[in-house]
């Protein structure tokens, strides 16, 4: 193979946290777009300080005799650690121990987090000083009724009978509820089964006014947010992600306001302005890499008009999967909304081709349709390019593909 360009793409988030150099052959051409790294949002100590429509922490803390705050897990991209240790400062502050605060992991229908992996979500002094606990969707759960919308209200226990009711996590792009964060770390997070089935079912079958960046007028985000005000949550702090997890901004304060803070902010980080019609698009599931039920997200950025793909050209979807297929108790094959992959009609007249060298062929046809290749190797992919594309072309590569909202050049 002659000497060409060279695709650089971050692998493995949080577990192996590698980069892959891929080489192309020549007639081959390569457009980056990156997410922004500017302009920098609110730090920790900020946040915390300049409340979004809600007292301060310490205000809330005050005469309370335990605490829950519910975190989301490994699936998400931002270390919660940072944020928990300065939570439990200001809990101290006022007379609240960290022996009395749980730290429960918004699994939702996920897999449980091993030790290792508590510690890197959490840091070494919250799992030394606090209860963590990983949410179990079909146990320790109280019924709190029904929503307006006909939704059983199943939650975690721990969280509802804790004084005070916080959350952490990452506001990213997400299919369903728009963006992820406030509100949706109490739903799906600690949510029951029949309450997670309920508000993921219409997500799925196209009928909750869902999308990628949809908040506003969405069927979705708004029970997880009715929901999440119902069972107790007070406050969130909420934080938008860089290219590589770092911290970019801070948003404390009232679970709806404060995320529509962190909303607007991030709209701002994850606009990844594209010139479309490329030969073919490579994108890249990090920091959503970990398990293959994940790196759906990786269409995130694929969701644009026109498509960043010509048509007939080649869309790659590459994930590390250290994890393998992964686990999800809704979504995941024998959930109860699982559904037998099909060919995504956004892609009509392109091809995609799935690079995961760490997964079975039984795996991946879990996600992906069986006329999508399985490629293990990325000679295998370069073989499919040059049969598809004999004169190479220009391929526009989305090195975060799950972080990125794309818009043509020139408009916003």
């Amino acid at each position: 193979m002659s000497s060409g360009a060279m695709v650089r793409i971050p692998w493995g988030a949080w577990l192996l946290e590698e980069e892959l150099s891929l080489p192309l052959p020549s007639g081959w051409t390569v457009e980056t777009a990156e997410i922004r790294a500017s302009p920098l949002g609110p730090g920790l100590e900020e946040a915390l300080e300049s409340p979004v429509g809600t007292p301060r922490i310490e205000e809330l803390a005050r005469g309370k005799s335990s605490a829950a705050i519910a975190v989301e897990d490994i699936t998400r991209p931002a270390k919660a650690g940072p944020v928990l240790e300065a939570l439990l400062d200001r809990f101290e502050s006022v007379g609240l121990p960290a022996a009395s605060v749980k730290v429960i992991i918004a699994l939702g229908g996920h897999g449980p987090l091993p030790r290792a992996e508590l510690l890197e979500k959490l840091g070494e002094r919250v799992m030394d000083a606090c209860d963590v606990w990983n949410h179990h969707p079909y146990e320790n759960l109280v019924d709190l009724g029904v929503s307006r919308g006909g939704i059983p209200i199943h939650i975690n226990r721990n969280f509802i009978e804790a004084e005070l009711k916080l959350a952490v996590g990452s506001v990213v792009p997400h299919p369903y509820a728009g963006f992820g964060g406030g509100g949706k770390i109490v739903l799906p997070g600690v949510a029951g089964i029949e309450t997670l089935e309920m508000n993921h079912r219409p997500a799925v079958t196209g009928l909750s006014g869902a999308g990628i960046g949809v908040v506003e007028g969405n069927r979705a985000r708004a029970e997880m947010e009715e929901i999440a005000l119902a069972a107790g949550l007070q406050a969130v702090v909420n934080i938008v992600p860089g290219a590589r997890r770092e911290p970019l901004g801070h948003f404390y304060g009232h679970p709806v306001a404060a995320h529509r803070a962190a909303v607007a902010f991030g709209r701002e980080v994850f606009r990844t302005p594209i010139r479309p019609g490329a030969d073919a698009v490579l994108l890249n599931a990090y920091p959503k890499d970990e398990e293959l039920l994940q790196v759906g997200n990786a269409f995130n950025a694929y969701r644009c008009d026109p498509p960043p793909a010509r048509a007939g050209g080649t869309v790659i979807v590459s994930a590390a999967c250290p994890h393998g297929r992964g686990y999800h108790s809704v979504h995941g094959p024998g959930g109860r909304i699982y559904r037998d992959p099909v060919r995504r009609p956004y892609l009509k007249g392109r091809e995609l081709v799935v690079f995961a060298p760490t997964l079975s062929e039984h795996d991946v046809r879990k996600s992906f349709h069986e006329d999508y290749p399985h490629a293990r190797s990325w000679d295998e992919v370069l073989a499919l390019l040059a049969r598809r594309h004999p004169m190479g072309g220009r391929m526009l590569v989305f090195p975060t593909a799950p972080l990125s909202i794309s818009s043509v050049k020139g408009t916003r």
